[in-house]
């Protein structure tokens, strides 16, 4: 997105400082808020329809997926304490130990796309990386709180696991959890509409999130698809709204994906969930 240097600086600058003043997007990247009221003031709203506009569309693209506000530091004071624990019990991994898999099941439940995967968090991953070649890197792209099932995927603590998302505090929180757990790798804020290429990985996540993209800015998702430095791209689409309605929605974000895929001359097999639509693209 470039709209933002279309437009006075004054009017952005306010707009922005509205809307980072706003407890929902306080923790927001900045660019992404930025080039959103940007792209909202450029249609010729005033200053204020412009921040509502931005807002909402903030809000239907990303922070519609928060179910539940986690209070942060004190998420991951109980998970360090209660990994602390699991390290000094009989079995020493936490990865497997019960109460840490209970907690994290609650954690999880706090954002929309996480809360439908619980039911089948115990077969998803098996399933899926059972058509995997072996993974030695891992890149979760608008990642949300998916790394917090790092656990569930049949994966060696030393595989690096890489994740972006928008939210600095959700960000802070997974370091937290990567470093408690003994995982490698990190979490970093950054905007997936940026034009810059990712980190090279063995396999990119990238989870119900074309969709909200393309929200955003049209045709941005096909672009990100070609920009991320993975072999294997796993893109999943939702079945039904976060109202829970079912409209066919998987099907039509399928159908355009999959000529972008043919036009790339990439290869795709998929696995159907109740909550998701998952494709296994082979880029190369």
């Amino acid at each position: 997105m470039n709209s933002s240097s279309q437009q006075p600086d004054g009017r952005l600058d306010q707009a922005l400082a509205t809307i980072l003043a706003a407890r929902k997007y306080r923790c927001i990247h900045p660019g992404l808020a930025r080039d959103v009221a940007a792209a909202e003031l450029a249609k010729g709203r005033t200053l204020k329809e412009s921040v509502k506009a931005a807002k909402s569309q903030l809000h239907q693209s990303a922070a519609a997926y928060i179910r539940r506000n986690l209070n942060y530091d004190d998420a991951l004071h109980e998970l360090r304490t209660t990994v602390t624990a699991a390290k000094c019990g009989p079995g020493s991994d936490p990865s497997v130990d019960p109460s840490v898999r209970i907690l994290l099941r609650r954690l999880m439940a706090a954002h929309a796309s996480t809360h439908e995967r619980l039911p089948i968090l115990d077969t998803y991953y098996p399933q899926l990386f059972q058509r995997l070649p072996p993974v030695r890197s891992v890149l979760d792209i608008a990642c949300g709180l998916h790394p917090l099932a790092r656990p569930w995927m049949p994966l060696s603590p030393d595989v690096k696991y890489f994740a972006f998302d928008i939210f600095a505090d959700q960000i802070d929180f997974l370091n937290g959890f990567l470093d408690a757990m003994g995982y490698a790798g990190a979490a970093a804020q950054r905007n997936a509409l940026d034009d810059k290429g990712t980190l090279p990985a063995d396999i990119a996540f990238l989870l119900k999130t074309l969709p909200c993209l393309e929200q955003i800015e049209s045709g941005s998702g096909e672009r990100l698809l070609h920009r991320i430095d993975a072999p294997i791209l796993i893109v999943s689409f939702p079945n039904q709204t976060l109202a829970g309605r079912k409209q066919g929605m998987a099907q039509h974000y399928a159908a355009n994906f999959l000529s972008q895929i043919k036009k790339a001359g990439w290869q795709a097999d998929s696995l159907t969930y109740p909550s998701e639509l998952i494709y296994i693209v082979q880029k190369r």
